[in-house]
């Protein structure tokens, strides 16, 4: 193993970590003396310090990728898979670079090694399951966000116009503050942000960063709570620690006076209830609401392929063209009314109820299937342990030793192996689990729209449309529905005549 040259990569992902040392040392130590044993001569040893492993934009492992193309090096060590990646997608890519030059890849903590077929098994899944506990990590500091920002604290991030950092949470900028007010009054004067921006701007007002106010930061900054004294986080209103520059009744003010102009919509969208659900049968692209005006200049709303709207991209040949409103919206919900009647939903959820118990089935197979490995794996252990014991309690020749201790690395590979059996179907079994059907949760779903569905505005229809269907299908004679909650798309017709 002389000329066995490998590179050594070394990460720690806080700046705390990294200037303690203690992680980036132990790491270089136990590299260092697993390549000592092995006979490996190091080449380079790359360390990182304070980057996290989420994504491929760091120095060093840029600069390791440049050894794996040059073919530098004939493997590279790590102490754990996620030090060198957290990411599936980059990890398999740097896979795929390394399998190309023939460059192998050693985890001191997993055993892994990509020699065998085994080996690239379990890094693949044990992969799967680092970005897992990744997006449950991410998932903790969400919900920590949350506490923080019902507490009232503020969460960082862009820091709004007329505050200023104090010890992590905003307080009012003198300068900025006098701006922001004179910005409401004015406003409430003029009841435009134009006119609004022109006069800060010929007064000599100017933005942080030395620039001209317009229509649109001004209209950003007086529909801001957090001027009131409000944090803002995940769309909900919080009471914050920070002092108000502006009353809410002032506030108050200037959102009705926005919403008596009307602001929000723009002249001339047309607003689809489909809008962004809804497919052409024909061509597969998106249908987007349109209106045209007929002989007697009526507006007729439809929803037009966007293939009719690049004909000189040869994308003109779609049969259906466009879809009336009245027709389709109104079949959308006729539909969903008919899933919610007792007759209906029990024909679909006698499908669900099939599907699920075949999921059980199939889950309980794997259940089965592990059991057995998992006491296959408990004999090889036993087996092990009485060749250790032996070991240590008898008196053997040279000869005899090496073949005991042989018998013991040949147990050790099939531990191994059998753990990464159960590995992949215990990752296999969470898949199959989490294509069982929530029946009550669809049901519940569906009746809410029969009892509410009356009093629903346009802006909760669309709302309740988004978050129960994937997307819709439209042919001339028939809708496909491919609802969030089911694995299958429904068919139906589109005239119930």
């Amino acid at each position: 193993m002389d000329n066995f040259k490998v590179d050594l990569y070394i990460r720690v992902s806080t700046e705390r970590q990294a200037n303690e040392g203690d992680s980036l040392d132990e790491q270089e130590n136990e590299l260092r003396k697993f390549c000592d044993y092995r006979g490996y001569k190091i080449h380079h040893v790359f360390i990182e310090r304070g980057k996290s492993g989420g994504n491929t934009n760091r120095p060093e492992y840029q600069r390791l990728v440049k050894d794996i193309l040059a073919k530098k090096v004939n493997a590279v060590v790590v102490k754990k898979l996620d030090r060198l990646s957290r990411s599936l997608l980059d990890f398999e890519s740097l896979m795929k670079t390394m399998q190309e030059k023939e460059i192998e890849f050693i985890s001191l903590k997993e055993s892994f090694d990509t020699t065998t077929a085994i080996g690239k098994a379990m890094l693949r899944v044990a992969l799967v399951f680092a970005q897992l506990e990744r997006e449950q990590t991410s998932e903790r500091l969400i919900d920590v966000m949350e506490y923080r920002a019902s507490q009232g604290m503020y969460n960082g991030g862009h820091r709004p116009f007329g505050y200023t950092n104090v010890d992590k949470q905003i307080a009012p900028h003198k300068r900025e503050k006098e701006i922001v007010v004179l910005m409401f009054d004015k406003y409430i004067e003029t009841k435009s942000t134009i006119q609004t921006a022109r006069f800060l701007n010929d007064t000599g007002y100017r933005d942080r960063d030395s620039k001209l106010f317009d229509n649109r930061k001004i209209y950003r900054i007086i529909q801001n709570s957090v001027y009131t004294g409000k944090i803002i986080w995940n769309g909900k209103l919080y009471d914050g620690l920070h002092q108000p520059i502006i009353a809410e009744a002032k506030f108050n003010q200037v959102q009705k006076i926005i919403e008596e102009s009307n602001y929000k919509v723009r002249p001339n969208q047309v607003q689809g209830l489909l809008k962004k659900l809804l497919f052409c049968g024909s061509c597969s692209s998106y249908m987007t609401p349109s209106h045209s005006l007929n002989r007697m200049k009526n507006k007729f709303y439809y929803y037009r392929c966007r293939s009719t709207c690049n004909p000189e991209k040869g994308q003109h040949n779609c049969t259906i063209k466009n879809a009336p409103f009245a027709l389709v919206d109104t079949r959308v919900k006729e539909i969903l009314l008919e899933l919610s009647q007792e007759t209906q939903f029990k024909l679909l959820e006698n499908r669900i109820l099939k599907h699920n118990q075949s999921v059980e089935r199939e889950e309980q197979s794997m259940q089965k299937e592990k059991l057995l490995l998992e006491n296959e794996l408990e004999s090889v252990r036993e087996k092990k342990d009485k060749y250790l014991d032996s070991l240590i309690s008898s008196q053997f020749l040279s000869k005899e030793r090496e073949r005991i201790n042989q018998k013991i690395g040949e147990l050790e590979l099939e531990e191994k192996q059998i753990k990464a059996r159960i590995y992949k179907l215990e990752f296999n079994i969470c898949e199959v689990l989490d294509t069982v059907i929530d029946v009550s949760l669809l049901k519940k779903r569906l009746i809410s729209f029969k009892t509410n569905h009356e009093s629903y505005t346009f802006d909760h229809l669309q709302e309740y449309l988004v978050s129960m269907v994937e997307k819709i299908i439209y042919h001339k004679d028939r809708l496909l529905i491919y609802f969030k909650l089911l694995p299958w798309e429904l068919e139906f017709e589109l005239n119930k005549d």
